[in-house]
């Protein structure tokens, strides 16, 4: 009882560029999914083309959670 927490200055705005880094990080890796599928569909293997979409649903349904 009475026990305080230190806290600690932080530089504001410090996460900001972690946060940006992310976004751009998952921006490729969605254009990167949608070539695949395309150009999968292109060269006629549909199969290859959803399970490329499912692995990718599964990818981002896990980093929105």
């Amino acid at each position: 009882m009475g026990r305080e927490f230190e806290t600690h200055p932080v530089r504001a705005g410090g996460a900001a560029g972690v946060r940006w880094f992310y976004v751009l990080l998952l921006v490729v890796i969605a254009i990167a999914a949608v070539a695949g599928i395309v150009s999968t569909a292109a060269m006629g293997q549909t199969q290859v083309a959803i399970i490329i979409g499912l692995v990718t649903m599964a990818f981002f349904s896990r980093v929105a959670a």
